[in-house]
């Protein structure tokens, strides 16, 4: 009898240390600021759909697969790394997602931004909507992506392996940028540009993406100009003549045809850095993208300034 009682005493105890923890589970709630104010889980999201290329990069660098993307052909082209899932669901345009497909996907999380036209009240009839901003007026892009990455961490259950990732990113800015300088040399600063069309540039400033993670490496930018709220500023050739003595570096993907008679321009030819062989290209890499794009940036920058200039 007194066996039996020693029994029941100890299942009483384990099933009322099981109600407690299962009330405590449900009694922490995950709670994210963003742009809508607070956003309450009942636990991590599992089934994670994206509606901006920087969330899609960073949610599969977190180690979970999105079960839904905006613009996966596109997402091929201009971010190419890290590589998309095998399965998902196509939600077609980023501006204008389709909501039958998004919510045949069955997410319980939907990331999203402020800047599209779909009705965010409308997505909150289909999942939990966490809402962030990713570039602001004067707000280093770096920066942003970095607080955007820790949101989605803590949204997904996925802090510790979030806080190493950016350990090792931290990490290898500092060597790339120490590479990087090391391969330009002293005397010189880099121009990150991009060519809209034979006779338009984009050259990105100090809050850009680009800029803000040269910020970071420790490796001097020469354009210090007014931007929008990108980081950019745009403009004919004339806009990076103050700068010729220094060093260019042009993004990807370009078309050939663009950059044939960007080349063959009078103006381009006389440069500076095009007369003295300082100009790189750079593979592709999403200028307005997170922090798997930033440090992608990071590492390909350091591999072309080392591989050296573009014939």
């Amino acid at each position: 009898m007194a066996l039996l009682r020693t029994v029941l005493s100890g299942l009483l105890v384990a099933a009322t240390f099981c109600v407690v923890s299962a009330t405590s589970a449900y009694a922490d709630p995950i709670r994210i600021e963003h742009e809508r104010g607070t956003l309450e889980l009942p636990g991590p999201a599992k089934r994670v759909a994206t509606i901006n290329w920087a969330f899609t990069e960073t949610v599969i660098a977190l180690g979970l697969d999105p079960v839904a993307v905006a613009d996966p052909v596109d997402y091929v082209e201009w971010v190419e790394e890290p590589a998309l899932p095998d399965e998902f669901v196509d939600l077609g345009q980023r501006s204008s997602p389709n909501l039958e497909a998004l919510r045949a996907a069955k997410p319980d999380l939907i990331i999203t931004i402020p800047d599209i036209g779909i009705n965010y009240e409308k997505l909150s009839e289909i999942a939990p909507v966490l809402q962030l901003r990713m570039f602001e007026e004067n707000r280093p892009a770096f920066q942003a992506a970095r607080e955007v990455f820790g949101k989605i961490a803590k949204a997904t259950g996925r802090e510790a392996e979030g806080a190493a990732y950016l350990a090792d990113v931290d990490a290898k800015l500092a060597e790339y940028g120490a590479r990087t300088r090391a391969a330009l040399g002293p005397d010189q600063q880099l121009n990150i540009i991009y060519f809209f069309d034979e006779s338009t540039i984009g050259m990105f400033g100090d809050t850009s993406l680009p800029g803000s993670v040269m910020a970071a490496m420790n490796v001097p930018m020469a354009f210090h100009g007014e931007v929008n709220k990108w980081g950019f500023a745009r403009g004919g050739l004339e806009l990076i003549a103050p700068y010729a003595k220094q060093s260019v570096v042009y993004t990807n993907p370009v078309p050939d045809a663009i950059l044939d008679k960007m080349f063959a321009s009078p103006m381009w030819k006389f440069m500076d850095f095009t007369r003295n062989n300082r100009v790189y290209e750079l593979p592709v890499v999403w200028m307005y993208g997170g922090v798997p794009s930033s440090l992608r940036f990071a590492k390909l920058l350091t591999e072309s300034i080392e591989n050296g200039p573009h014939q």
